[in-house]
């Protein structure tokens, strides 16, 4: 550990924080040797109410109206969990009677060789990732022997960005915003910064999902649990007495 006197008290990333200036494992993000944690719809409850709550209430609130829902999974790593959410979509609204309704999704992540691999689409399955896949393999093409690559049609609703999420600008359009295992890579001091930005780039009516850290200032932001405990967030209806 370095002391903390030789610290960069102003970096936001935890790796780069704690390491000395000169060291060789300096944007640590950008390395090639970086472990990912992972998978094809990792979080099953997440998904789940993706389905049963999240976007049938933004057809009720008029989605099919404006012809498109917009998806940002900021932090994206290897382009999994976005790609899981573009397939998720697209089945979901098919399944609504809405096979007309534009599905875009965006991925960001700090790590330019993970976003490499993500724009690229190209994975080796685990059993588990072959059973889960199940019901989307119209989606994915057989390289080889549990290899798969995602088809063109789930490639053309997903975009691709290296961005650092503490950077971005915040704007309005996403109907659904996923930040998963993130903000642990930022320092502490600029957690609730990230957070503020990030409730602000959703729809008012839109949902916002961020863990581990980061939901103790939701409510503070105007935003409370869509649903019991569960994943996503969306903003408070405040109620005024006639």
């Amino acid at each position: 550990m370095i002391p903390m006197s030789a610290r960069d008290k102003n970096q936001p990333h935890v790796y780069d924080a704690n390491l000395d200036p000169q060291s060789d494992l300096q944007n640590f993000f950008e390395g090639d040797n970086l472990v990912v944690a992972t998978r094809f719809f990792r979080n099953a409850e997440l998904f789940q109410q993706l389905e049963k709550l999240v976007i049938p209430s933004l057809l009720d609130k008029g989605l099919a109206k404006r012809g498109i829902l917009r998806i940002w999974s900021a932090g994206c790593s290897d382009g999994r969990e976005t790609y899981s959410l573009a397939m998720a979509a697209r089945r979901i609204l098919d399944q609504a009677g809405h096979p007309d309704l534009a599905v875009q999704v965006r991925g960001s992540d700090l790590s330019r060789p993970q976003i490499r691999i993500a724009r690229e689409g190209t994975y080796r399955l685990s059993p588990a990732d072959q059973i889960i896949l199940e019901p989307y393999r119209r989606h994915l093409e057989t390289v080889e022997n549990n290899v798969c690559r995602i088809r063109d049609t789930i490639k053309a609703l997903v975009e691709f960005v290296v961005e650092d999420i503490i950077k971005v600008q915040p704007n309005k359009p996403y109907d659904i915003l996923i930040c998963s295992l993130v903000l642990l890579y930022y320092h502490q001091d600029f957690q609730r910064t990230i957070v503020r930005q990030l409730v602000e780039s959703v729809q008012p009516e839109g949902y916002f999902h961020v863990a581990p850290v980061g939901r103790r200032w939701l409510k503070s932001l105007g935003y409370e649990p869509a649903s019991g405990s569960g994943p996503f967030f969306k903003k408070m209806v405040i109620a005024f007495e006639a």
